[in-house]
Order: structure tokens, then sequence, then C-alpha cells
């Protein structure tokens, strides 16, 4: 997850995006079934258009913003996601407080508002940031998050819901205090809390394979997309195979945890736009599906069967 930045303005009609969803885009066409869309792909517009456009695209499940939802009406986005057919792979929910003790309080009945929200449509998962720590150190900062996200985290293990947090680039140290994979799943082993792991934000640990496998049964959701050498500045993401991540490896690290959950396509920024929007979508689909069948084949090499 990370901020739309400036690049698209809130001010511009739902209207506009018929110009980026261009007609060479392979409406209904199916999606891989593991592929979720985030609604961050897109610009503001109403869930209701999100989750006609999501569906029209093939996808079979959609992680929308949770003001999204609530702007649309709890019970009237949950039989618009129904009757599409579309799972709600996760729901975002941005920052959490904790580093205030004054807004601990604040953060928690926030939270709770989008764990029932989440309850209700049939999500999966809530990803969230862990909210920045001010001036505290890392291991205080540890401790108080821990204390203060206990309420909720109960709260959604009584609901079945994975609550999720996810690595961030360290520009957004005012939102979050993981910042590498390892020390994500560190602190949500602490909170007994999961991981939402958005390659973008930590593709380049030195430790990326072992985290992945340290994070294994945590993983919530896989959130998707790449980056292209020399960008600068944020928002920068792009379709997965047009950068210089190393999906493949990835991937097949992802599998090899025994991960079996959604991919989420959260390709932020103005690469996407460019390109239009669902034409961007399908080669990204695309482009996991054979991901996801090179690792399967790499593993059925080396076990013998697709499940060992």
């Amino acid at each position: 997850m990370q901020a739309r930045g400036g690049w698209w303005s809130s001010s511009r009609p739902p209207c506009d995006m018929t110009t980026s969803m261009q007609q060479d885009a392979p409406w209904g066409e199916a999606m891989n079934t593991r592929i979720s869309i985030n609604t961050l792909c897109f610009a503001d517009a109403p869930l209701s258009w999100l989750v006609d456009t999501v569906a029209g695209l093939g996808a079979t499940a959609i992680s929308p913003e949770v003001s999204q939802v609530a702007e649309m009406g709890v019970p009237i986005a949950a039989r618009a996601l129904r009757d599409a057919g579309l799972t709600v792979a996760t729901l975002t929910h941005r920052a959490f407080s904790f580093a205030d003790p004054a807004l601990v309080e604040t953060g928690r009945a926030s939270l709770g508002r989008t764990l029932e929200i989440a309850a209700q449509i049939g999500a999966q998962s809530v990803t969230m940031t862990t909210g920045g720590r001010g001036s505290l150190s890392w291991p205080s900062a540890v401790a108080r998050f821990v204390d203060a996200i206990a309420p909720p985290a109960e709260r959604a293990r009584g609901y079945g819901i994975r609550l999720a947090i996810e690595p961030t680039s360290h520009l957004y140290a005012d939102a979050s205090i993981a910042h590498r994979l390892a020390d994500c799943t560190a602190l949500a082993a602490a909170a007994g809390i999961d991981v939402t792991l958005d390659v973008f934000a930590c593709w380049f640990d030195s430790d990326i394979e072992a985290a992945i496998a340290d994070a294994a049964a945590r993983i919530a959701v896989v959130q998707m997309s790449d980056y292209v050498a020399g960008d600068r500045a944020l928002p920068c993401r792009a379709v997965p195979g047009d950068g210089t991540v190393p999906l493949g490896e990835l991937v097949s690290a992802i599998e090899r945890a025994g991960f079996s959950g959604y991919y989420d396509l959260e390709i932020i920024g103005p690469r996407l736009a460019a390109e239009g929007v669902g034409a961007g979508l399908a080669r990204a689909a695309a482009a996991i599906t054979d991901l996801l069948d090179q690792a399967a084949a790499t593993k059925f090499k080396r076990t013998g069967s697709l499940n060992g």
C-alpha cells in the first residue's frame, strides 16, 4: 500500500477514467483466480464503478479502501461485491496510531470500525501500516505498538479476519515503523498478527529470500508491481515485467514458503495511466500467471509434486 500522491487529482470526475480504460483491454477474459486488483490502481471513483470495472476485467477479487466502502454504504457495497462475484482479498485501512498515548484509543476505535466493515463485506484480511513512531526508539516503538494493537488483533481473530501490516518505503516513516520485511515479520509475530508482503517496498532487502521463508504462514496477501531503474520519485510503480525487480525469484520463494493466497496488483503511479489501466492490468495479470506457472514447474521438477 502506498499513498496516491499528487498524480491523480481528487477533483477529477470518475468518468475521466474511461479514456484510460482502453478499448484493447480484453474485457470479459477471465484472470487467474489468485489475482486480485487493488483500487489504488485507479483514479478516484465510486466503488460501484470500480467493482464493475474490476469484474469486467475478468478478476475474481478486489482490494478496496475502507473509505470507498463506507462512502457507498456497507450493505450496498456487500451486495454489489457479491453480485459481481468478487472476493475482497484485503481491505485497506491506512495507518494505525500508537506512538502518542492520547491517540491510541482513537486508533483502536477507527481500526475496530474497519474490522466491522471487513466482516460485513467478507474481506479475507485488512492491510494497514503501523503508524509512525515519533521520537520513540525502535524497541520502545515495538513494545508500544504491540500493546496498542492487542485489542483490535483479538477482535480480528474473533471475526476470522487476518489483520496485516506491511513493509513500506522509509519515505513513509511518518506512517510506519516497518521498512524491511524481516522487521515487519518480527513486529507482526510479537503482536500476533500477519503480514502483507508488498514486493515494491522490500524486494531489495539483502535477506529477502530468508525473510520470505520466515514470514511464511504470516503472509496474508502479496502486493505486486515492478520498479524501473532510474525512477526517483514516488509513486512510480510499473507493470510486473517492465522493470528490474527479480519477480521470478521472489514468486518462487513465496510459493516455496507455502503461500496460496492472492497476488494483489497494486500498480500506483503515472505509468499505468499512460498505458491505459485496463490494458496494463491485463498485461500484469498475464505476467503474474506466467510467474506462477514457472514456480509450479520448478516445484514439480524439484519434488515431483505440485504440493511438495
